[in-house]
């Protein structure tokens, strides 16, 4: 069905809509509808209006049909808007409080997206895990976005709110004099049948590669952020291959998006130490703010991939060195891109996962911190003499997980909009950390667990 007016709304009159799903008949923003689904005109559910958004009307119609089945698909108006042309986002923007921004990459197709949103005063969430792009949004918009009044938050998916809120779990497992020095986390992805994932992130991890140089010039041009004070020194390097026996896991260094997501919020935290203020926090909510961070304790901070075996292992680091040699060059790249699944040893296939290997996947992210239990006196012997573990769990990370933590987000948005920065690019973990959104998982099947707490010889 087509939006009854393609006139603009006039300033003076309220949005039109809740949200709008744009690039809803992708692979992961068809089950995004789904997920949004669940929460349209629930009576607890500040979702009332939703609108779809994309190039195709006829297939946004048909993934409706898709997300709404068994049931009938509900009257949601689907409109026209294609990131190539800045009008018809402009007008998407006007007439929405929230866009979520499902069309990836990221770096080739979001710009104009946060343009219109920073433009228009939109707020604007994406579930993107690509740095360069996250780094050059907040350079270019951050303070137009201030000024209109738009919070643009990327990596509100899988990437990157688990690890976000995974290291604030653990952190605040430190009480007292205790404090962590670093937390690595430890991702493990699990199926009953073959893990099969999202085309859209191996094209990500392709293209990050071919602009990884741009990313070190961005950071370059900017001045440093300011760095958390962790107690104790920088952690010693490592092997290359860690054997975390007490997790069952052999693991790499992961390259993803997460340990930079982590990095901005500790920086954007460090400078601002009781947090962002809300738009119009009340004096209980301000409180509340403060004293949730006065419980979180900085840390160094790692991912890495884990294997139950050491041949998996091999095969990541194999994939790795595939992406990595054949990315940096236009023919590799579209090698890499043409035949995804040779390039890949079968994790990454152009077609996606079938609905049966979506729901037999899922994943454990552990966190294992090392620190001090009196940060007084254990610093000096130089090394930690505590571990505290703690775990996220919970279902198919690309087109379970993710859809489920992006609404959860929109649902924080406007349900709490006053608590909220006015304005700004930042990521999530800054913003929503305060929230209840940790609480909110957990009732959709994503689990956080303290696993143990013990004594290690320093």
């Amino acid at each position: 069905m087509e939006a009854s007016s393609d006139r603009s709304q006039p300033v003076s009159q309220p949005p039109l809509y809740d949200l709008i799903i744009l690039g809803a008949s992708g692979f992961t923003g068809k089950y995004v509808i789904r997920e949004a689904l669940k929460f349209l005109n629930v009576p607890s559910s500040p979702l009332k209006s939703l609108a779809l958004a994309g190039r195709n009307p006829t297939k946004l119609a048909q993934t409706l049909k898709w997300a709404s089945h068994p049931d009938h698909p509900p009257p949601i108006p689907i409109l026209t808007a294609e990131t190539a042309d800045p009008a018809s986002l402009h007008h998407l923007c006007s007439q929405s409080k929230l866009i979520l921004n499902c069309v990836g990459p990221f770096r080739l197709h979001g710009e104009p997206v946060v343009a219109a949103c920073a433009e228009t005063g939109c707020d604007y969430l994406d579930i993107c895990g690509e740095p360069e792009f996250m780094e050059r949004m907040e350079v270019k918009y951050h303070e137009k976005t201030m000024e209109t009044g738009s919070l643009v938050i990327s990596a509100c998916g899988f990437d990157s709110v688990p690890a976000e809120l995974g290291w604030m779990f653990n952190s605040k497992q430190w009480v007292g004099l205790a404090a962590p020095n670093q937390i690595e986390a430890y991702l493990s992805l699990e199926s009953e049948k073959r893990i099969v994932g999202n085309f859209g992130t191996y094209e990500s991890a392709v293209l990050g590669v071919a602009n990884a140089e741009q990313l070190v010039e961005l950071r370059r041009s900017r001045p440093k952020r300011a760095r958390p004070a962790i107690p104790g020194p920088f952690p010693p390097k490592g092997p290359i291959i860690d054997h975390q026996k007490e997790i069952g896991l052999w693991a790499v260094k992961l390259p993803s998006a997460d340990s930079i997501v982590v990095r901005r919020t500790l920086a954007t935290l460090t400078e601002n130490p009781r947090g962002l203020p809300g738009l119009d926090e009340s004096l209980e909510q301000i409180e509340k703010r403060e004293a949730f961070w006065s419980t979180i304790k900085p840390a160094h901070f790692g991912v890495k991939l884990g294997s139950k075996t050491l041949l998996g292992i091999f095969r990541f680091i194999a994939v790795g060195m595939f992406i990595g040699l054949l990315g940096s060059n236009a023919i590799g790249r579209w090698l890499l891109l043409k035949f995804p699944s040779f390039f890949s040893l079968g994790w990454f296939r152009k077609k996606g996962p079938s609905e049966d290997e979506v729901r037999s996947a899922s994943f454990k992210m552990w966190f294992v911190g090392r620190g001090f239990s009196d940060m007084n006196v254990s610093q000096d012997k130089k090394k930690p003499d505590m571990e505290i573990t703690t775990r996220v769990m919970g279902p198919e990370i690309g087109y379970l997980t993710t859809p489920i933590i992006l609404v959860q987000c929109a649902l924080i948005l406007l349900s709490h909009r006053s608590n909220l920065p006015q304005g700004g690019v930042f990521p999530p973990g800054i913003v929503f950390g305060p929230t209840d959104l940790q609480e909110r998982l957990q009732q959709n099947g994503i689990s956080f667990d303290l696993i143990s707490k013990k004594a290690i010889r320093a």
